[in-house]
């Protein structure tokens, strides 16, 4: 722990019997030895609690990524991951058709032209349609 030696040990052992005297020196021995299983005692209480912050710490981002992936994250971060720019799916999706009578159907929006019909298929169209009556040319 202290990385000392035997030597060093043994001059720490011998000024504690000078100073402390032989007497007293089993209790001296003995309230360190309490001290050093105390200060054990809190660091190993520190070790658990620090385990316990990162282990909580570790549940809640796991958590929060189960709630991202659990209302449709999933599929974004695979949207993402295969199309980033978002241009295949522009190039799947079908053309609204909705927008384009809702664009058609506002007073703002400019009168579509009518359709042209070929003169091949004008005839035909002539036959469905009821005959209209003449109307007399007004001569003056």
């Amino acid at each position: 722990m202290f990385d000392l030696s035997w030597t060093e040990i043994l001059v720490i052992g011998v000024t504690a019997i000078v100073f402390i005297g032989p007497k007293e020196l089993p209790g001296a021995l003995r309230t360190v030895g309490k001290m050093v299983a105390k200060a054990r005692g809190m660091a190993r209480e520190f070790q658990t609690s620090v385990d316990d912050m990162v282990r909580d710490s570790e549940i809640d981002e796991l958590k929060q990524q189960v709630k991202r992936l659990e209302y449709g994250g999933l599929e974004r971060e695979i949207e993402a991951a295969i199309d980033p720019k978002g241009e295949l799916k522009q190039a799947m999706t079908t053309p609204s058709f909705d927008a384009a009578t809702e664009s058609s159907a506002s007073p703002a929006a400019p009168a579509t032209p009518a359709p042209v019909v070929p003169a091949a298929a004008a005839p035909a169209i002539e036959s469905e349609a009821p005959a209209a009556s003449p109307t007399p040319a007004k001569t003056a």
